[in-house]
This record gives structure tokens, sequence and C-alpha cells, in this order.
């Protein structure tokens, strides 16, 4: 029997023939000559009416937001396959995953949260808000951080001339044009703001001479974080019943709950060393994601009567009788992803850095964006 990975090598041109246009194709073609099928009884039912319903705030045709086991089946195979195509990608343009990208990386993960918090409180219109629903806004802002580290890539193989500092100046525009196609309240604010951080990211290209993908991902995630940021804050002093104060308090629980595991693996690892790996690399900011999800989960569903939305943690939520059973679940998870990338596969891995640091990085993604985003609309009241 074939290994998958050489078979994946073998037959790469297939296997995206078949995703990019194949898959595509059938379901538009059978939409349209077999609506009820395709559409009514699958995308509708299972993947995008669910989306509509959530923005909605309430069911639409029957349809329930949420996740069910179909689109939670169907996400977890887009993301597989979204992982092989952006290493696919990192091949292609020589980009390495290391903690440098994936530092710059870090605004576009909080933007998730921040997107997803503001689309709560009602500041997309219908139109647009369902985009800007999980998951979808997590693929929005995959697809804007993949077509940015190919643009940076692009550019930096420019020699440095007067022409480069006014690509630089003008590549550094995209967040700009996109507040004003949004046309939000208060946008001339919003466009000093942003202006004012735009000058700040090229003054720091032009002192350290770089306009590469690093740089681009940093520039655009500052700014439209800098965006989103402006108006939750706008939410948090103008919404009536908001609670600033539950920040602190998932915050804090956050904080208890991560040094406490930490102090439970330190101590472990005096009598096994691979307990060590825990804390070393990015694991801490593996561990800090899913505390805060797990702590935001956790504040939402005891003090507030917030229902769980994911299947697997609902199911273990409604047979436990409490979310503290966040905690626990996430501790195992954690334990699996690090033990797994840092243990079990750890000499497989070193040979391709890339897909481990990615596979990490997938992970933090996981736990920070949803948590960011259950903080913040606890905090807002909505």
């Amino acid at each position: 029997m074939m290994d998958p990975a050489e078979a994946y090598k073998e037959h790469k041109i297939l296997f995206w023939s078949i995703v990019l246009i194949g898959i595509p194709l059938v379901l538009l073609i059978g939409s349209i000559l077999l609506k009820e099928l395709f559409w009514d009884a699958f995308l509708w039912r299972y993947i995008w009416g669910p989306v509509v319903a959530d923005a909605r705030g309430e069911q639409v045709n029957g349809i329930s937001a949420g996740y069910n086991i179909v689109n939670t089946l169907v996400y977890a195979v887009s993301m597989v396959v979204a992982l092989l195509g952006i290493l696919e990608i990192f091949q292609r343009y020589d980009i390495e995953m290391d903690r440098s990208l994936m530092l710059s990386l870090m605004p576009w993960v909080i933007l998730g949260g921040t997107f997803r918090s503001l689309e709560d409180a009602g500041f997309f219109s219908s139109s647009i808000s369902p985009f800007f629903i999980s998951p979808v806004i997590y693929f929005v802002l995959g697809i804007g951080a993949i077509l940015t580290l190919v643009l940076g890539s692009k550019l930096s193989s420019m020699e440095p001339n007067l022409s480069t500092h006014m690509v630089r100046a003008l590549s550094l525009l995209p967040p700009l044009i996109f507040a004003l196609m949004l046309n939000p309240p208060y946008v001339n604010y919003v466009l000093l703001l942003l202006a004012g951080v735009t000058v700040i990211s090229y003054l720091i290209g032009y002192h350290l001479d770089t306009i590469g993908p690093r740089y681009l991902l940093s520039s655009y995630g500052t700014s439209l974080l800098a965006f989103t940021l402006f108006y939750i804050s706008y939410y948090l002093l103008t919404l009536d019943g908001t609670r600033p104060f539950e920040i602190g308090i998932i915050l804090l629980l956050t904080i208890v709950s991560s040094s406490i595991l930490f102090g439970i693996v330190w101590l472990l690892s005096f009598k096994f060393s691979n307990f060590k790996t825990f804390l070393t690399a990015v694991n801490p900011l593996i561990v800090f994601a899913h505390m805060l999800d797990a702590s935001a989960t956790y504040r939402g569903i005891s003090a507030y009567g917030y229902v769980e939305k994911h299947v697997l943690p609902a199911l273990a939520i409604d047979l436990i009788g409490t979310s503290l059973v966040m905690y626990p679940l996430k501790i195992v998870l954690i334990f699996l992803v690090i033990y797994s990338l840092d243990v079990w596969y750890y000499e497989e891995l070193k040979e391709i850095p890339n897909v481990k640091r990615l596979l990490q990085f997938a992970v933090i993604v996981l736990g920070l964006a949803p948590g960011v985003r259950n903080m913040l609309r606890l905090a807002m009241g909505v």
C-alpha cells in the first residue's frame, strides 16, 4: 500500500484540480440542476444556513445557528486541506514558518475574535455579516493573510531604490481602503487612526529597509486590529449593559489556570523529562490560548447563560452538568497536541519544521480566536 504522503506527492496536480475545480464545480452544477439535493438538503441545511441564522440571531426556514456533525466534519477537512495548500505556497515562495512569521500572524489571529465580536454587536450590515460569522471569518482572514504573504514575497525581490519606497507606501494602503469600503460611523476618526498606523509602519519599514512578507503581515494586521479595537472601545463606552470588568476576570482566570497547569508540568518534569517540552518554544502560547477559550466559555455559560455551539464541548457540558469541564477538556487537548508534536513524532517532524510550526499555529488559532471573541462579547454584553 502506498504511503499517503507519497501518494499525495505523486498525484498532487490531480488532488488540487479536484479540490479547487472539481468539487466546487460539482456543487455549483448540482445546486442548479438538483437544487433540492445539493443546496436544500446539504449546502443550505448544514453549511450556509447555520451561518445565516447566526448572523440574523434567529432560525431561518427551520435552520438553527451553530455547529452540527456535518459542518464540523466539513470544516475539519477544509482546515486540513487549507494547511496543505499553505505548505505548498510556503514551498513555492521559499517562506519559512519560523517564530518571527508566527508573531507577525498573531494580530490576524486576534482579528478573528475582534471581527466576530463586532458582528455580535451588529456592526456589519446584513448583506455582509455572514462573512464575519465563525468559521467563515477565519477562512476570509486566512485567504487575506496568504495573499499578503504572496504580495510581500513578490515585493521583497525588488531592488532598493526610490520606486521601492513608493511601492512600500502604496502597499500599506489596503487597510485604509477596506475601512472606506465599510463606511463605518466616525469614519474620519478611523481613517486618521489608520493613517497614523500606516505612517509608523512605513517609517519602520524604511528604517529596516524591508518590504517582505513579515513586514506586510505585521502592518496589515496591526492596522486592521486598530480598526476593530477602536469600535470595540466605542461599544464598550456607549452600549447599555456593557461589562468591561469581564475582560479582567477572564484574563485572571486564564493566568491562574495556565499557572496551575505549568506548575504541575514543572513538578512532573523532575520525574519525567519529556514534560520539559511543555515549557519551551511556542507551547506556553498554546496553553494560554486554550485556557483563555476555556475561561471565556466558563464565564459565559456559568454567569450569563450562554450556550456552547460546538458539538463535542456541548455534549461534554451536558453530560457533566457544568462548563468547568472545559478546563480538563482543554488540558487533554493541549497534552495530546504538544506531546504528539514534541515527543511522539519529534524525529519525523524535525525534518519538516514548516509542518510542525504550521500545526502549532493552527492549534493556537483554534484557542485564541474564539477565546478573544467570547471575552469581548461578554464585555460588550451582546
